[in-house]
């Protein structure tokens, strides 16, 4: 396994505070990173510039772009109602506004024209065309994350309860359950602990029909729900990363999936390991964890295979990590 220490290129984004890397659209340079005041910051990860500041909506949380890098949907908050903002990436505008939810948006996943809005309100489907929610899939008030399949057929629903639903985006019926909900875990409301299930991630794997879950620890299973979710163990344990006193999982809740070869980064101790398709350690980046370690905050692939990081902090900074390619020659 190969080990990188320090990132080719660490970015201070001087006006960020606790800034997020989000995404790098499709021309490989551009970085939308979005901070804690709900700012929005698109910097060139060559030179670590930042070409364009958008201030956004007052509580804007979560972000995702189209995979051709046409359209942004970001989360809103205006007159008291909870929507999406869409926008036109080449001019930086924004094209269309959607209200309607009650409640903060937890995640938000952007296909074509589809989006798909997570909140405790319920999980919604936009219809870009028709500039209007299609529907809410029932009984998700508790759903948290949320991917969609670049043939905007499917959606993939992560719950605070651990469980993992596939729905079908033309009917809003669900197809099939991945994985069952935790009974360890109170409802989302719940006065109750968490008992340490963290849960972060949810991604799905199109190309390769495949998807992951990153709570704990990294899962990984069929679209086809033929082989179920399976922890993938093969993440070397450090002697410095502990379990957390009262908690049950380690902190692997951040993941990322770079579509191009189906290599999965995953978060351990605040080190991102690059895994194969069968979640095999091919690469480890970061130095290694010691008292304090903090662990990542978002993590993205730019499409010329290279990781992009953030880790928590009030000006932490923005990592920029060399591809496998560049590693292996």
């Amino acid at each position: 396994m190969i080990e990188v220490l320090t990132p080719l290129r660490r970015i201070q984004i001087e006006q960020a505070y606790i800034p997020e890397a989000r995404a790098v659209l499709p021309d490989g340079d551009t970085c939308l990173v979005v901070d804690a005041y709900g700012l929005l910051f698109a910097v060139s990860l060559s030179t670590g510039e930042v070409v364009k500041v958008k201030s956004g909506s007052p509580g804007v949380s979560a972000l995702s772009v189209t995979p051709d890098g046409r359209l942004m949907a970001t989360s809103m908050h205006a007159f008291g109602q909870y929507g999406i903002q869409i926008w036109d990436v080449a001019g930086w505008t924004v094209i269309m506004e959607l209200p309607g939810h009650d409640a903060p948006i937890q995640a938000v996943s952007a296909v074509g024209q589809v989006v798909v809005t997570a909140a405790v309100d319920g999980t919604r489907v936009w219809d870009l065309d028709k500039r209007s929610c299609k529907f809410t899939l029932p009984g998700t008030e508790e759903v948290m994350w949320v991917a969609v399949t670049r043939d905007q057929r499917h959606v993939i629903t992560m719950s605070w309860d651990r469980s993992i639903v596939l729905w079908d985006l033309r009917t809003g019926t669900p197809i099939r359950t991945l994985r069952d909900a935790d009974s360890r875990v109170p409802a989302l409301r719940s006065p109750a602990s968490d008992n340490g299930v963290w849960i972060r991630t949810v991604l799905v794997d199109s190309a390769r029909g495949r998807v992951l879950a990153a709570d704990g620890q990294l899962c990984a299973g069929n679209l086809n729900g033929q082989r179920p979710l399976a922890h993938w163990e093969w993440i070397p344990r450090h002697s410095r990363v502990n379990m957390v006193p009262g908690k049950d999982m380690v902190h692997t809740c951040v993941a990322t999936l770079n579509p191009a070869d189906g290599t999965v980064a995953v978060d351990y101790g605040g080190r991102a390991y690059l895994l194969d398709q069968g979640g095999q350690p091919l690469a480890v980046m970061g130095p290694e964890p010691g008292p304090g370690w903090i662990p990542a905050s978002t993590m993205t692939f730019a499409s010329d295979g290279r990781l992009v990081s953030s880790l928590r902090g009030a000006f932490a900074a923005v990592d920029v990590w060399p591809a496998l390619s560049e590693l292996t020659g």
